[in-house]
C-alpha cells in the first residue's frame, strides 16, 4: 500500500514535481490510473467525513457546503438542525444520507481548514506552487451529478477515492478563466473530447475553464478536488482598485455635484491619479509580495 500523500511530490507521484508544475502551466488534461485503489483513503473518506460532520467540524457558509443534484440545491433548512451544543446550527447527518439516497450529492468546499492533515498538505502545495489551495469534497450516491454541465475557474487534481465516476470532457475549453469574469456559453454535448471512469486510486488533472459533468457508478462515490487558483492580471487591478478607494477623490457622489462644470473637473482630476496608480504599478514588487504571503 502506498503511503498517505503528506506533500505535493507523493500526491503527484508518478509524476515528478516539476512534470506536474509543467502540467499546471501547460494546463493539460491528465489521467493518471492509480495502483492503489486505497492510496487517497487516509486524506479523506466517508467514514472520516461523517465523522467530523458530527462534530461540527466543517464549513459554517452555505457558500461551502451544499446538497446539489443537476445543479439544483436543497433549501439549507431542511438538512440543518438547530446546535443544542453550540452557536448556530449543525448539520443532520441523517437527512443528508436520505437526500444522498435521492441522488444528491453532498458538496464541501474548504475543508482542508477543518482537517489538520489536508491543511498541511495544502500549505506545501502552497510553498511550492505559490497559488491559492483549497479542496473541496463531493459525495454522490445516486447516477446524477451534483452540476449540469460547468467550467470550474480553478485548475483541478480530482482524486477518486470511494466509488466510479465518469467524467466527459467537452470542448473548447475557455481560455484563462478567473472568478467573476462574464458567462460564457457551454458547448454542445455531442462528442466530448474526453469520457473516461475513474476508480478508486485514481488521479485526474482538469484545467480550469474545461467543460465538464459527472455521472456517478453503481455505489456511493466520494472524491477530492484540489484547487489551485493563480495570480492574474485581475488580481492587480482589484489591488490597485482597493488602493484607489483609499482615496477620497474615488469616493466622491457624483449625484451630488453642482453642475457639469464640477463633474468635468472630477474627471480630470480621476484620470491623472488613476494614471498615476497604473503608472506606478510594478508587476515584480506585486508577485514577490504574493510569493512572501503565499510561501513557506
Amino acid at each position: 500500500m502506498l503511503k498517505t500523500p503528506s506533500t505535493l511530490e507523493e500526491l503527484v507521484a508518478p509524476l515528478t514535481e516539476a512534470e506536474f508544475l509543467s502540467l499546471l502551466r501547460e494546463r493539460k488534461l491528465t489521467l493518471l490510473r492509480g495502483s492503489d485503489p486505497d492510496r487517497y483513503t487516509g486524506l479523506l473518506n466517508w467514514n472520516l467525513l461523517v465523522g467530523m460532520i458530527e462534530r461540527g467540524e466543517h464549513p459554517r457558509s452555505l457558500a461551502d457546503l451544499s446538497l446539489s443534484r443537476e445543479s439544483a440545491t436543497v433549501p439549507a433548512d431542511r438538512w440543518l438542525v438547530k446546535n443544542n451544543t453550540g452557536p448556530g446550527n449543525k448539520v443532520d447527518i441523517a437527512r443528508v444520507e436520505a437526500y444522498l439516497a435521492q441522488g444528491f450529492s453532498l458538496c464541501v468546499t474548504h475543508i482542508d481548514e477543518y482537517a489538520p492533515h489536508l491543511s498541511a498538505l495544502c500549505d506545501d502545495i502552497r510553498s511550492r506552487s505559490f497559488e491559492q489551495i483549497k479542496v473541496g469534497v463531493i459525495v454522490t450516491t445516486g447516477k446524477f451529478g451534483a452540476f449540469k454541465l460547468h467550467y470550474d475557474p480553478e485548475d483541478l487534481i480530482i482524486l477518486q477515492v470511494e466509488g466510479n465516476k465518469r467524467w466527459k470532457i467537452y470542448g473548447p475549453a475557455v481560455s484563462h478563466p478567473v472568478i467573476g469574469m462574464p458567462p460564457q456559453a457551454p458547448p454542445p454535448e455531442e462528442r466530448p473530447i474526453f469520457d473516461e471512469v475513474l476508480h478508486p486510486g485514481d488521479f485526474l488533472f482538469v484545467p480550469g475553464g474545461n467543460w465538464h459533468r459527472c455521472e456517478n457508478g453503481p455505489a456511493r462515490s466520494l472524491h477530492l478536488g484540489f484547487f489551485f487558483q493563480p495570480p492574474t492580471g485581475w488580481h492587480v487591478i482589484k489591488a490597485l482598485t482597493s488602493e484607489l478607494v483609499a482615496d477620497e477623490t474615488f469616493r466622491t457622489p457624483l449625484t451630488r455635484l453642482t453642475g457639469p462644470a464640477e463633474l468635468a473637473t472630477l474627471e480630470a482630476d480621476f484620470k491623472l491619479r488613476a494614471i498615476d496608480t497604473i503608472n506606478r504599478l510594478n508587476l515584480h514588487e506585486y508577485f514577490a509580495d504574493w510569493i512572501k504571503a503565499r510561501g513557506p
